[in-house]
């Protein structure tokens, strides 16, 4: 078998690889790219500014008494110990592609090694941060099925960080291990691709980022008025600043240039403007879609697409988004190569509201409320202000059940809720109770039916 881009060359015997005698062994495997040194060596730094962070006032009394001889001195002091933090860091890490899973090193002082199963990787996604690619270097990052963040490899070159990429995914998909190395990067086809203006608009027309800045303005001038002091104002305008970056100015950035493509193992996804971000959704690998409609989306018909998927860690949110915008006739169309067989449009015309007399359990909230089934999803919508839609594949429905309050059951409703793979769950809420009963034993025969004919995950084998 040939070695793939993530395998090592011939490695030496024994656990470790040889090195100096004042130098730490190092792991088997293949090496990060040489810069990643530079990466490593903030971390001392990074250290440094926690504390003047976790106790201001003391690193401010110390930073007045300083001199530019101290300053000086500190600075040689310092910066030798973070270049061989990083180069430490970097000698202690790497990776290795066996015929069953991939294996990181890591670790300076606490020694760390993730054995990821090949068979169990949902996806795999390579990022380009402005500077990286000023070098020529990426970063890859690693979700896998039962893990909460991602393992990352930090970084490689950007050609083989690529073939790596093309590689696991193909090892993910079943492909036997002596051809994987050989796959290669598959052709894509562009579904869609945001335009700028498109995506500038719909920043400004969500409430989000101009509530923060507002609050931008308006918070660090009446506590640096109240206070007398510009230190508390300051650290009012922080955290505002940072709420404005991620929900206004930072969207701009990340979601910038957003393009989907269609490829034999999945959609790819393509978007940022510093960093440059590139990642696949698996087929198969989707257990929930969510539709979100905003008030002021609605006239131009907009909506947002995120996904559920299994194994996304704690940055789903984030990680799950399908389409930051697009006009419903274009996600109806991308949709359709994530769930084949379901029509957006016959889904959501599906969804009934829920009984007039649900109004004595929730006043207002009840008007947002529906529920269908199609053959192939099950549908929830809730949310007056900012609709959400919910679609769960038949398929990747884990459990069912259904929940009833006191209030609730003096009125004879009750909510039927499904949980699937992605640590979610959809809710139709206040249903006839009757009706709800009926629900839950119909779907789980649905789900049993559909897992019986679903398509397998490994697609390629």
């Amino acid at each position: 078998m040939k070695p793939g881009p993530g395998a090592a060359s011939p490695a030496p015997p024994g656990p470790s690889a040889a090195g100096p005698r004042f130098l730490p062994r190092r792991p088997e495997g293949s090496r990060l790219h040489p810069v990643t040194p530079w990466r490593r060596a903030w971390a001392p730094l990074a250290a440094l500014l926690a504390f003047c962070a976790h106790d201001f006032e003391r690193a401010r009394e110390w930073s007045e008494r300083l001199t530019a001889g101290w300053v000086l001195l500190g600075l040689a002091a310092l910066l030798p110990v973070a270049a061989a933090y990083g180069f430490l860091s970097w000698w202690c890490t790497s990776y290795l592609v066996t015929d069953t899973e991939l294996r990181i090193h890591t670790g300076l002082f606490f020694r760390r090694a993730a054995h990821i199963r090949l068979d169990r990787i949902q996806a795999v996604d390579v990022s380009r941060p402005l500077l990286a690619r000023l070098v020529g270097v990426a970063k890859l990052k690693l979700d896998a099925v039962g893990t909460e963040s991602k393992d990352e490899l930090a970084y490689l070159g950007e050609a083989e960080a690529v073939a790596l990429r093309a590689e696991l995914l193909a090892r993910a998909a079943g492909m036997a291990p002596e051809d994987a190395p050989e796959a290669g990067e598959a052709p894509s086809r562009d579904l869609l691709r945001l335009r700028p203006r498109t995506l500038i608009v719909s920043v400004l027309l969500t409430g989000g980022a101009w509530g923060m800045l507002a609050a931008l303005f308006v918070v660090p001038a009446g506590v640096y008025l109240g206070a007398g002091s510009v230190w508390p104002a300051l650290a009012a305008l922080l955290p505002l600043a940072g709420g404005f970056w991620t929900t206004g100015a930072g969207r701009v950035v990340r979601e910038w240039d957003w393009t989907v493509a269609e490829s034999p193992d999945g959609l790819r996804l393509d978007s940022g403007l510093l960093d440059r971000r590139h990642a696949t959704v698996p087929p198969g690998r989707v257990q929930a879609v969510r539709i979100v409609e905003p008030l002021l989306w609605r006239r131009r018909g907009w909506v947002r697409v995120d996904l559920r998927i299994a194994g996304a860690g704690k940055d789903a949110e984030h990680d799950g988004l399908l389409l930051p915008v697009a006009e419903w006739g274009e996600a109806a169309t991308v949709l359709s190569r994530v769930l084949p067989g379901v029509v957006l449009d016959e889904a959501l015309a599906s969804a009934a509201p829920a009984p007039r007399r649900a109004r004595w359990c929730a006043p207002v909230v009840r008007r947002g409320y529906a529920h269908g089934v199609t053959p192939e999803v099950f549908v929830t919508r809730e949310g007056l202000l900012k609709r959400s839609t919910t679609l769960v594949p038949h398929a990747k429905v884990q459990s069912v059940r259904l929940t009833q309050g006191p209030w609730e059951r003096r009125h004879a409703l009750a909510d039927v809720c499904l949980d699937h793979g992605a640590n979610g769950k959809a809710c139709a809420r206040l249903r006839d109770v009757t009706e709800a009963r009926a629900l839950v034993h119909a779907q789980a025969e649905r789900s049993r039916a559909g897992r019986r004919t679903a398509a397998p995950d490994r697609w390629l084998t």
